[in-house]
């Protein structure tokens, strides 16, 4: 393993065993625009370190989900406010750049809020580019929060359960994440089909 990622691992399990809990709260805040490395890496790692029980795994979960919805949720805000401008200036220290907004915006014209959901479950996926296409096209806010959360739970969960497992073998992540994700992507498809189709069932017959 590189010097540079013996060093961050280093570093995050110390801010865990210093901080506990309210570590992987913070770390998720600041994942989507500050950490300049993957949150899946500090969501392993806090299965290893913080999940001792069930309660343990869902209480995690829920603090990182929480975290990430806040991250996520002023990168929102910023883009709603300045719109692209933002990126223009600012997009570099995120790595993001308005070539990378515009490749993906044309899903999310077509797909919405389907779009967020799928991108916060598809790994490595840079979370700044569904908030600030979010944000420039004023999705409504409500709506953002909860499908922000929701859709970052269960990911979030998966890989914190994974770390559980693994313990100092996260590095190997990916051997075990591979097999279950198609079927858990399906399974979540297969539910956000069904809410699109009852709700438009629903409006022809007010109709």
């Amino acid at each position: 393993m590189l010097s540079l990622e013996n060093t961050i691992i280093e570093w995050v399990v110390n801010t865990f065993e210093w901080l506990g809990y309210p570590g992987i709260f913070i770390f998720m805040i600041m994942e989507p625009t500050v950490l300049p490395f993957p949150g899946e890496i500090i969501l392993t790692l806090a299965g290893w370190l913080l999940v001792k029980s069930t309660f343990g795994l869902i209480i995690v979960s829920a603090l990182a989900s929480t975290g990430t919805l806040i991250g996520c949720s002023v990168e929102y805000y910023l883009s709603n406010k300045y719109g692209i401008s933002l990126i223009d200036k600012f997009g570099k220290y995120v790595f993001i750049s308005s070539y990378d907004i515009q490749k993906s915006e044309k899903y999310f014209i077509k797909y919405g809020s389907m779009f967020v959901i799928l991108t916060r479950l598809i790994p490595l996926f840079p979370k700044p580019i569904t908030s600030i296409i979010a944000g420039i096209y004023k999705m409504n806010i409500y709506k953002f929060i909860i499908i922000t959360f929701i859709a970052s739970f269960p990911s979030n969960l998966l890989y914190i359960y994974v770390g559980t497992k693994l313990g100092t073998n996260y590095e190997k992540i990916s051997e075990y994440i591979n097999p279950v994700r198609t079927p858990l992507l399906i399974g979540l498809g297969l539910i956000i089909l069904f809410y699109f189709t009852f709700k438009f069932y629903k409006i022809r017959i007010r109709s």
